[in-house]
């Protein structure tokens, strides 16, 4: 997953020969929402260096 400067989420998907590819770009903001390019949304629910931990609905 990409989250760019300006806003947008990218999920990288699996593509030709597992390498990855961007998919729908999304949105996410500050206050830890995202919203998939391909539907459904999201929070952030906890943040470490090493992890990002999203629910999905």
């Amino acid at each position: 997953m990409e989250f760019r400067a300006d806003g947008t989420l990218v999920e990288l998907l699996i593509g030709r020969g597992d390498a990855p590819e961007p998919g729908p770009a999304g949105r996410w903001d500050a206050a830890g929402r995202l919203v998939r390019g391909s539907g459904g949304t999201g929070r952030v629910v906890s943040v470490t260096p090493d992890r990002l931990d999203i629910a999905w609905e």
